[in-house]
């Protein structure tokens, strides 16, 4: 059970949340360990939205991988038509990554849960790793932290 006190910075930074939220915004939000980031999100996210909006959670953690990530959106998503997934028509679906950070990274330097995300930005997809056929995910957004 977590009580929120709301101060100065913490309406603000939820009101501007949710104005880049509705207009159709991904948002990262950045700050020191312990400020409230989640909490804050989560509050926003579950209590405070429209009712078109609904969210799903992910937590990143050092044996975060890319395959993972993938599976769990996909699994919360509906198939719309061959080929593409989304939320239930009218809505839209807003994605919470807490411990952006987290995952571990490769021999190269990449962190391959990162990267599915950054697929998703620069593509609107990626491939279904069974039929090696390309899905685009509609109507959601990321928010990370």
């Amino acid at each position: 059970n977590n009580i929120v006190i709301p101060t100065i910075d913490t309406v603000r930074n939820e009101w501007l949340i949710e104005k880049l939220l509705l207009k159709g915004y991904h948002v990262l939000c950045t700050g020191e360990t312990g400020t409230g980031k989640s909490i804050l999100i989560k509050n926003k996210l579950q209590y405070n939205m429209p009712e078109n909006y609904n969210s799903i959670s992910l937590n990143f953690s050092a044996q975060s991988t890319a395959n993972q990530t993938q599976d769990f959106i996909d699994s919360k998503l509906d198939k719309r038509r061959k080929g593409v997934l989304g939320p239930p028509l009218g809505m839209t679906t807003i994605i919470f990554i807490d411990d952006l950070n987290m995952p571990e990274k490769e021999e190269y330097g990449a962190q391959p849960p990162i990267e599915i995300l950054r697929q998703w930005m620069d593509h609107k997809g990626w491939y279904d790793r069974k039929e090696n056929e390309f899905r685009r995910l509609v109507d959601i957004q990321f928010i990370t932290a």
